[in-house]
């Protein structure tokens, strides 16, 4: 009763009615998408935001092709343990969960695998960020190595040469390295890279899967024209141009023109961090609606120059949703191997007690942990 009487006292604050951003996002995307001098207009122009880059229309779509009957998906996604200085060890745990899936195979199999790797705190020490922040790293270094493993062995397994996929839970644009000190850069992003590398020299298609995505990089197209063109667009009562679309995401801009089944143009990332990737690995990217969201789907240059490579990432991510209810069900069968649960952060800490026990190493833990194990009062 005490959290709905909070949740009443900030309702105005929590739920907004944001419906005049959209209205105006609307009228602005319309006369952008028909201006077709807008992406030369833009090209030079210096602002604060991530503009991406385009061909042909800006709310072209494409409908999705027939869904393939036989192909295979490999999907991973990681979850973590981070140090715990009340534990009395400096130690992390990453694991890493795989999920092979086949789809129209007469021998048809399904690989469901997770792969726990221990850390310890004396690893990458020269690098000054927090134990938390380079296990995070970590972990996408470690998802990228066990989705290269997998889908080599699963480009074995296709003895008729079926189309394969290699789903990643999240972005191939490794924002968190974007602020980062360049040695962090520098660790991570060349074994990042490595893996995309050897992916692309042995032609395996990757794409990262964006469930509820807040990307703004088409709302900052609308900034700009509100910005910089805000005379051409001749909008009335328009106080603060700079703020008018703040709420609005991407995937609420492409709903405008976006049906059940299409998806949009490529486009091509141009955030700080694409600097360092080969031009044959830059990120770029497309929406694509599931039926039910519209999704970000990234993909390497490789793939986004060939029209039936596309195709091909298109038409399997489609039917892993539909078969999901919605979300790939590899995907979502990757996570349920990755994730690490209460209990299994109490057992974890229960082998590490253990193992110090059999090397007669005693371990001290904080008042804390201690008055946690038994109730006082």
């Amino acid at each position: 009763s005490k959290v709905m009487s909070e949740l009443q006292r900030v309702a105005d604050r929590l739920f907004v009615d944001f419906s005049h951003e959209a209205d105006i996002a609307r009228i602005v995307w319309a006369k952008i998408a028909n201006d077709p001098t807008f992406a030369f207009k833009i090209k030079n122009i210096s602002v604060p935001w991530i503009l991406p880059s385009w061909s042909g229309r800006l709310d072209d779509f494409f409908i999705v092709p027939k869904h393939l009957e036989r192909y295979h998906v490999l999907a991973i996604d990681g979850s973590q343990i981070y140090p715990d200085r009340h534990q009395g060890t400096a130690c992390s745990l990453i694991n890493i969960g795989s999920v092979i899936l086949d789809y129209g195979i007469k021998k048809r199999s399904v690989l469901l695998d997770s792969k726990p790797l221990v850390f310890v705190g004396d690893e990458d020490s020269q690098l000054h960020e927090t134990p938390q922040e380079l296990v995070n790293c970590r972990r996408q270094e470690w998802e990228f190595k066990a989705g290269l493993h997998y889908s080599l062995e699963m480009k074995k397994k296709s003895v008729d040469k079926e189309p394969s996929i290699f789903l990643f839970d999240g972005s191939i644009i490794f924002w968190h390295l974007e602020s980062k000190d360049q040695e962090v850069k520098v660790r991570f992003l060349a074994s990042y890279l490595d893996s995309l590398q050897k992916l692309y020299e042995e032609k395996i298609l990757i794409a990262g899967y964006i469930s509820m995505t807040k990307s703004k990089e088409l709302v900052n197209l609308i900034r700009v024209a509100l910005t910089e063109f805000c005379d051409d667009l001749k909008l009335e009562n328009l106080v603060n141009a700079e703020s008018s679309v703040d709420h609005m995401t991407d995937a609420q801009i492409v709903r405008f023109f976006l049906k059940p089944f299409t998806r949009t143009t490529i486009f091509k990332n141009h955030s700080n961090i694409t600097k360092h990737y080969p031009e044959h690995l830059h990120p770029h990217f497309f929406y694509l609606h599931v039926g039910s969201e519209i999704v970000r789907i990234e993909i390497p240059a490789w793939i986004a120059r060939d029209s039936k490579l596309v195709q091909m990432v298109v038409r399997m991510v489609t039917d892993q949703a539909c078969k999901g209810d919605g979300y790939p069900v590899a995907l979502a069968e990757a996570h349920e191997q990755a994730v690490v649960k209460g209990p299994d952060r109490d057992f974890f800490y229960h082998l590490v007690r253990k193992v110090g026990s059999s090397e007669q190493y005693r371990q001290k833990y904080s008042q804390k942990v201690r008055n946690k194990r038994g109730i006082r009062i």
